[in-house]
């Protein structure tokens, strides 16, 4: 994913999954296929997802929008 730069008034939220054992590179692949495209559809950006290296059933990403009625 490219690096991306964020309006400083720009939301961030962080979302977090603890996933099943061993389900994780399932959910990475429906993430990445259908997910993304539908957050940006709607105006919100996916700034980064991160697999956590301590715990193999766990993961992270960021997600960014313009204000809080975009997240309701």
């Amino acid at each position: 994913m490219p690096p991306t730069s964020l309006p400083p008034s720009r939301i961030l939220e962080l979302r977090q999954y603890t996933l099943k054992p061993g389900c994780r590179e399932t959910l990475v692949d429906v993430f990445d296929r259908f997910l993304v495209d539908g957050q940006e559809q709607v105006g919100m950006e996916v700034v980064g997802q991160f697999r956590d290296l301590d715990d193999s059933d766990r993961f992270v990403w960021l997600r960014g929008f313009e204000s809080m009625h975009m997240h309701a």
